[in-house]
């Protein structure tokens, strides 16, 4: 799993009685296995959404003072700003994901906004780096005009320009970070990332492809977003832990199966459904069946599963994993090691799910075992 992220720089704990601080990397597009519906829907969101639904506007007129920068204001109300400039979703839709993600965490920044527009068909069969300057993704074509990408681009930048509460330090990014946006935008990448241009301001964004089906898109958006609510993923644990991020790669999948977990929960809730853990299972059997030699490091689908089987165990909390407490600090870099023998049971015996009549579920053996 990629992690890029816009430069920053160290940033102080507990800045704030609003917002707790914390920080996140930007996690690219295609989360590790979660696959595409198949339903091509160009024709239903073709066509933008013209308002943006927000608890504030973001505008560049509201970007503080540079001389005021040093000094963050802290005492705001939170805002929750979503634009979807696609038909099929409305902002107000999205503003409801959003708003339904957020309210789950016991920390979350102050601001955090969704944005989400269409794109076509893929060009490429594979990811292009050399048409995004270097980052993995493939090129699609255009489904919005000039003048509604132009929209697009300057919705981010208007809303990372008008942030406040941000340090000097912070802000310095924000010119490379909307272009590096504005780029995947006007380039049709397939990007599903959660920009983090500041401690207490974070968002979560998404190209909504021609293959992807409403609930896909839906699923995509609450994994991002929990990555983008989330306070202390590898990049932010490295220098504490004084270690090499790369070093730490074995544990991306602790972050990617509790997002993952946590976008099916989220999807069963506001729809009224207890059967996520079926869903979850259920994927993780039909990838096994597809691949019997896959990895629980490899895959995001199955990564969920084995973040399932350690609820079942006793190991993991449900509740934690919903309301992000396991990246409130660096403690999760530890515990979930794969290393670890409770989580390297998990990585041995994730695939162990039965099936009886339509039924999944890990058998007593292996949850007691």
């Amino acid at each position: 799993m990629l992690h890029l992220v816009f430069n920053r720089a160290k940033r102080q704990r507990a800045l704030t009685v609003v917002a707790v601080a914390g920080a996140l990397s930007m996690t690219l597009a295609a989360c590790g296995g979660a696959g595409d519906s198949g339903s091509d829907n160009a024709s239903d969101n073709a066509v933008p959404d013209s308002v943006a639904t927000q608890s504030e506007t973001p505008s560049a007129a509201n970007a503080p003072d540079p001389a005021e920068s040093s000094t963050p204001i802290v005492d705001r109300e939170p805002t929750r700003v979503a634009k979807s400039f696609a038909k099929g979703i409305a902002s107000d839709e999205l503003l409801g994901w959003l708003e339904a993600a957020v309210g789950e965490m016991v920390d979350p920044p102050t601001d955090f906004m969704g944005l989400l527009w269409p794109v076509g068909s893929a060009l490429d069969d594979e990811p292009d780096p050399s048409a995004f300057d270097g980052d993995p993704f493939r090129e699609h074509a255009a489904v919005l005009d000039d003048a509604e990408i132009d929209e697009v681009a300057a919705f981010f930048a208007d809303w990372q320009s008008g942030l406040q509460g941000c340090e000097s330090e912070e802000t310095g990014g924000f010119d490379e970070g909307a272009q590096r946006v504005e780029r995947w935008i006007r380039g049709g990448a397939d990007v599903a990332t959660a920009p983090d241009p500041c401690l207490k301001s974070r968002s979560a964004i998404l190209a909504w492809t021609a293959n992807q089906d409403k609930e896909t898109a839906r699923h995509i958006f609450f994994h991002e977003a929990y990555h983008g609510l989330s306070n202390y993923l590898l990049r932010q644990c490295a220098p504490i832990l004084n270690r090499a991020e790369d070093s730490m790669d074995g544990l991306r999948w602790f972050a990617e199966g509790t997002a993952d977990y946590f976008s099916l929960f989220m999807q069963a809730q506001q729809d009224g459904r207890d059967d996520y853990e079926q869903r979850i299972l259920e994927r993780a059997q039909l990838d096994l069946q597809g691949d019997p030699g896959m990895t629980m490091a490899s895959n995001t689908y199955l990564q969920t599963a084995g973040i399932l089987l350690m609820i079942k165990r006793g190991l993991v909390s449900q509740e934690k994993v919903i309301d992000g407490s396991y990246f409130t600090n660096c403690d999760w870099i530890e515990t979930f090691d794969p290393s670890q023998p409770e989580v390297k049971f998990a990585f041995d015996n994730f695939g162990q799910i039965e099936s009886v009549d339509g039924e999944f579920a890990y058998p007593d053996e292996v949850i007691n075992g």
